[in-house]
Order: C-alpha cells, then sequence, then structure tokens
C-alpha cells in the first residue's frame, strides 16, 4: 500500500514478438502450487486430510513424499478411519505392510479406527496375511502407544493379555452380534481391564470381574459361562448399567454380588434391568444398606422389564432413592399396579426433573422376535411369563401427582383403565404432558379420552395403535376386553369400578361375594378382584408406610435397626425376599405371536445402541415405540391365573417392613 501511494509511473516493456506466442503458452499452463509451499505448511494440512489420502501423496511429487515423511514421523494421534467408527479399515493389508506403516510412526501414542474385516488367528509361514500375531507385532513397535480403538473380539482379548498397559479407546463395540448367540463370538475380560465403555452384543462371556475404570457397561444377548459371574464384580467408576435379555445363572441368589456392586457404584446415573431373575426384595436391602453413602442416588433412569422375582418395593425404594435426578421410569407389567404409585403419592415426594414415564413397558426384542417364551428358555434366558399391567384409572390419578412435571406418557396393554376423563383432578392437570402414547388398552372409552385430550394444554403429539376395537360377542355383557385373556371375575369388578367412574369405593368394603376367599389359601382366579376390593383396606397402611419412606433420609442406620430389633421379631428379609409368581396373560409376543422358527436376529456393523438413545426423548417415543407396536398380532388365550405370596398385597410386604423400621 505505501509503495502505491506515490505518483504512478508508466512503464512500457519492449518486447519481441518471437516470445509472445511461448509467454501465452506458459500462462495456459497451471501452476504447481504445492511444490511452493514449505514442508512446515504441508504437514499442517495433512493433519486436515484421512490418512489414505496423505499415503497417496507420496507418488505425486519428491517433495510431498518429504512431508509426508516428515509428518508421520511427528504425528501422535492417528485414525485408521477418518473418524467413522462404524466402517472397516481400508483393505489391503498384511502383517509387513502394517509393520511398515507404524514403523514410520514412532511417537504415536493413540491409534483409533483399528477395525479390520477379518484377522487370521495365526500366521502360516509362506502366507502373507493379515493376523492377530502380525498386528500385535505391529503395535508393540510403537514404544510410546497408550491407546487403541478396536472393535474385534479376539484382538482386544490379545491386547489385554499381551499389552496390559494400552488402554482400549472409545466405545468397544464388537461387530456381528446375533442371537442365538454365535459359539466364535467369545471374550474374557481381565481383572482390572483398562477400557471405559464396553459394549457387548452377542458374546459368550465367562464373568465381569473388577473393572474400576470402567464407565459404561452394555450387555445384550450376553452369555455369562460361569456358575457365579458376578462373584468380583465390582465397578466403582460405572455411570451406565445395562443388561438385556441375557443368558445367566438361574438361582437367583447369585445376582446378590450384582446388585451390591452396582450400589458401589456411586455414580450410577442409567440402571436397566431387562430379564434378569434377581432375588425379589434384594434392591430393597441394597438401598436400606448403602443409601445414605449415596448407592442409587444419582440415576436419572430406571428401567425394569421382564424380571420373574422383581417386587414393588424394589422398584419403589430406588424411585424414592433417586427423587432429585430422576428423568425416567419405565415398568414392567407385573409392576405397574395401584399401589405403586399410591405409596409415592402418600410419601409426597419431589420430582423436579421427571419427563418420563412407560407403563406396562416390554423389550423391544420380546415384541419383534417370533420366538416363544420355550424357545428362549432353551438357549438360556429366563422363564418370564408376563402379564398385562393391572393398573386402574385410581392410580392414573396418582401418576401426576406423583409426577407433575410429567411430559412423555406411553402406556402398553392395560385393559384395566376405562375413563381417562376421570385422571384430571384438582391436584392433577397433566399440565406439562406433551407426548402421549397408549397401545392395546382396549377397554379405554372414546368419548371419555376425547373429553381427557380436550383439557391438557400442553399436548403436542398422541400416538394411538390397536385401540378402541369393537369387543367379541357377549364380552360387553361382563365388560371383557378383546382379546386380553382376563377372567370374569376380575373383568365384573374392573367393569364395575369404571361404571362408577372408580370413585365409589365404598362396595370394596361392604362386599361379600361368597367367591372371594380372604385367606392365604385363595382361587388364584379370584386374585385381581381381591386385590381391588382391597384397595381402600389398604389405604391406612400406605400412609404409614409411605411416610416411613418419606422420613428415610431422617432416620439414622442405628436407630433404624434399633427400632427394627425392637418392633420386629422377625427378620426383614425373610419376610420381602419371597419370590413373585407368574401371573395370568402374557404381555409380550410369547403370548400373542404364533409359533415360528424365525431365523437369528443379527446386529448389522453399522448398528450401535448408545447410553445417549435411553434418555426417553419425544422422538424416541414417537417413533421407536409406535413402529415396535405396530407388528404386533393379538391373539385370545385361555387364561391361566396364578396367585401372588399372600403377604405380597398392593403395597408388598417390604412397604411394611419398612413401616416398622422406620416408627
Amino acid at each position: 500500500i505505501i509503495a502505491n501511494m506515490g505518483p504512478r509511473r508508466k512503464n512500457v516493456k519492449p518486447c519481441s514478438v518471437n516470445r509472445e506466442g511461448s509467454e501465452s503458452t506458459k500462462a495456459d499452463e497451471p501452476k504447481d502450487y504445492m511444490n511452493q509451499l514449505s514442508h512446515e505448511v504441508l504437514c499442517h494440512i495433512f493433519r486436515y486430510l484421512p490418512l489414505q489420502d496423505i499415503m497417496c501423496m507420496e507418488c505425486l511429487s519428491r517433495k510431498l513424499k518429504e512431508a509426508v515423511t516428515l509428518y508421520l514421523r511427528v504425528v501422535k494421534v492417528v485414525d485408521l478411519c477418518a473418524g467413522r467408527w462404524w466402517e472397516y479399515m481400508p483393505t489391503g493389508f498384511t502383517d509387513s505392510s502394517f509393520l511398515t506403516l507404524l514403523r514410520k510412526m514412532p511417537d504415536i501414542e493413540q491409534l483409533y479406527g483399528l477395525h479390520p474385516r477379518y484377522l487370521e488367528r495365526r500366521r502360516v509361514r509362506g502366507h502373507e496375511a493379515f493376523s492377530i500375531p502380525g498386528v500385535l507385532e505391529a503395535l508393540q513397535a510403537c514404544p510410546n502407544l497408550l491407546g487403541v480403538e478396536t472393535s474385534h473380539l479376539e484382538l482386544v482379548e490379545a491386547i489385554w493379555t499381551y499389552m496390559p498397559q494400552v488402554h482400549i479407546l472409545g466405545k468397544f463395540r464388537n461387530r456381528n452380534g446375533a442371537f442365538p448367540i454365535p459359539p466364535e463370538n467369545k471374550l474374557k475380560i481381565p481383572i482390572g481391564a483398562k477400557i471405559q465403555t464396553l459394549h457387548l452384543v452377542g458374546v459368550n462371556v465367562p464373568e465381569i470381574p473388577c473393572i474400576p475404570m470402567l464407565r459404561h457397561l452394555y450387555l445384550k444377548w450376553v452369555r455369562l459361562t460361569k456358575p457365579q459371574p458376578f462373584k468380583d464384580f465390582l465397578c466403582i467408576s460405572l455411570r451406565t448399567f445395562v443388561m438385556r435379555n441375557c443368558a445367566g445363572p438361574t438361582n437367583s441368589l447369585k445376582y446378590v454380588p450384582l446388585v451390591t456392586g452396582l450400589a458401589s457404584a456411586r455414580n450410577l446415573e442409567h440402571l436397566e434391568l431387562v430379564r434378569v431373575p434377581f432375588l425379589g426384595g434384594l434392591i430393597q436391602h441394597v438401598v436400606e444398606d448403602s443409601w445414605r453413602s449415596g448407592g442409587f442416588r444419582n440415576l436419572h433412569t430406571i428401567v425394569l422389564g421382564a424380571c420373574k422375582n422383581a417386587l414393588e418395593v424394589d422398584l419403589g425404594y430406588l424411585i424414592i432413592t433417586a427423587a432429585r435426578r430422576l428423568h425416567e421410569v419405565r415398568i414392567q407389567p407385573s409392576l405397574t399396579k395401584d399401589g405403586v404409585f399410591s405409596a409415592l403419592k402418600m410419601a409426597e415426594l419431589e420430582f423436579p426433573q421427571f419427563e418420563t414415564l412407560h407403563l406396562g413397558y416390554v423389550d423391544e426384542f420380546l415384541l419383534q422376535c417370533k420366538m416363544t417364551n420355550g424357545d428362549l428358555v432353551k438357549y438360556g434366558l429366563a422363564d418370564v411369563v408376563e402379564n398385562p399391567g393391572i393398573i386402574t384409572d385410581i392410580g392414573m390419578k396418582a401418576v401426576n401427582e406423583v409426577f407433575s412435571c410429567i411430559k412423555y406418557l406411553v402406556i402398553y396393554n392395560c385393559p384395566h383403565l376405562h375413563n381417562p376423563n376421570n385422571w384430571i383432578t384438582d391436584h392433577s392437570r397433566w399440565t406439562r404432558l406433551v407426548d402421549l402414547t397408549l397401545v392395546r388398552c382396549h377397554a379405554i372409552k372414546l368419548d371419555s379420552f376425547s373429553q381427557f385430550i380436550e383439557l391438557l394444554p400442553s399436548l403436542e403429539f398422541i400416538s394411538l395403535d390397536q385401540m378402541f376395537r369393537e369387543p367379541p360377542k357377549g364380552c360387553a355383557r361382563v365388560g371383557l376386553s378383546a382379546g386380553t385373556g382376563i377372567g370374569v371375575s376380575s373383568a365384573l369388578v374392573s367393569n364395575q369400578n369404571s361404571n362408577n367412574d372408580n370413585d365409589n369405593n365404598n362396595n370394596h368394603q361392604n362386599n361379600n361375594n361368597p367367591n372371594i376367599h380372604h385367606n392365604n389359601h385363595q382361587h388364584p382366579n379370584d386374585q385381581n378382584e381381591e386385590n381391588e376390593l382391597r384397595q381402600d383396606g389398604q389405604a391406612e397402611g400406605q400412609q404409614i408406610a409411605a411416610e416411613a419412606l418419606n422420613e428415610m433420609e431422617e432416620v439414622a442406620p442405628e436407630e433404624a435397626m434399633a427400632a427394627g430389633q425392637s418392633h420386629n421379631s422377625v427378620p426383614a428379609h425373610s419376610q420381602a425376599v419371597v419370590p413373585m409368581e407368574v401371573d395370568e396373560e402374557q404381555a409380550g409376543p410369547s403370548g400373542i405371536q404364533p409359533v415360528v422358527k424365525a431365523a437369528p436376529i443379527t446386529v448389522h456393523d453399522s448398528d450401535s445402541e448408545d447410553e445417549e438413545e435411553n434418555m426417553g426423548t419425544r422422538a424416541c417415543i414417537t417413533n421407536n415405540i409406535a413402529q415396535n407396536y405396530s407388528d404386533g398380532e393379538e391373539k385370545t388365550r385361555d387364561p391361566v391365573e396364578t396367585r401372588e405370596p399372600s403377604g405380597v398385597e398392593e403395597l408388598g410386604e417390604g412397604w411394611t417392613v419398612l413401616c416398622k423400621i422406620c416408627s
């Protein structure tokens, strides 16, 4: 700019006529700008290019080859998949070529994207291949190597064995997971493995040992082969624990170390147990022992699905302990009862961050697969037969009184719901409800539902699937819901409640029906009826238990133990650990799907299930839930009802035990 401030001079350069043609040809030739750049600038450019493109520049010019050599000599972080963790690394590598590549990078510390499409288990003399020993030799040639990202089961086990100081970076997700579990998918996890995120799908694992660094553990279709796979389980840094449809020990006592180990993880935020036959009442006692030191207090997501022995007190204690940070709860059908929410209502707790509630939750795997419950048991899964949720309009009144900030509500297969209009009271306005999903709730009346949604000020999305069906001939007289298989006696009681808008509770106390036996040896078909008839009779006990639960954080363990010894002569664990028996009708596909032998369910390489996808957002609910339930086909079944233990009623014995301890 300073040079142009002076007076301009007209410069005339003499040029001959013979040079005009040569100058015009030089102007048309493209200039090689890359060779004009310095090695330092080229190395900075290489930082933004994939490794495959960088290696291709070696053959373009001598200067670029020198720049590539300099770049590889100083690089510390390399990604073989260019940031796409779901893809495979470039093909064509052999043991010698991979070793040559890593020797060019002596300062490498973190190697990402080591996802080979195929690896030989061992070397073959005279045959150039890509094998696990060859990869280990190349990795050991890097003296500063700190971590490797891979998805190969045998390779990660070899790294843990021969290079225990190397961390497994990112999220370890094995490829080609399927159900039934392929026999070649095996992994042995050593004690103290240096890994933070472990996602296993369709893998045979001997045991889950002590891994102090582990933060996220996801187990789906995992077979635990040792008799006591959780004997040494202790992951104090755990934040996410998901265990879905795993084949483990059938003895519920062997899951005691699992629950106690989870209580030791003070930062646990996401707990998901699907088809885990832990001991009934175990969670209650673990919470009693660990709540003061922070056990289960930081939970924001609780999922219980198809857990054979789970009791209402187990779910209630988890919800109460995590009340301040709880975001989402998904409840299996056997726990979808009025008593749970009535007790939480009496406890007068606040859930300031709660948003998502799923009643009658059934895992999508059980809804989509064509296998019967017997077929699943043959593959080692727990024997579970779910009945529909027995929550009534009374319980739905208490739902919003307990969770006043609820935004997303999903209800699946609850045939005892009749009048949604009665869910709204002076204390239950559903003012923040944004998304409502109803599936297979046949008894809900259309006119009452229409009045209900008109009173919801924030409602934006409604999803209805298999709703408002006309019942078969003769069902209307006794109040049966189409295709639910509910017994006549319980249907009469639910129909009576619906006609009286569930508000006339005096009939329950004065009912002298001779078919109802008020003893411990009652007929199984009358269990649901008796539970409903005792609804008001339990009100006083509910309030006492709820007040005791509310004072849980204020009572010292010493005082509670002293009170428990003085007021209760029977040990608490002997009362609340009675497992619940199976109920009448199946809520999953084992009750509504035909017996068809299907092909193995396979997880594609590009499929991933992160911990972020279980946060209960509206998009996840409207897209996934509606899609999963849309393929369900109803089939009537003979009602086979079994009774619950006599001591486990609407509240369960655990509530009474807690009441006596904290009184």
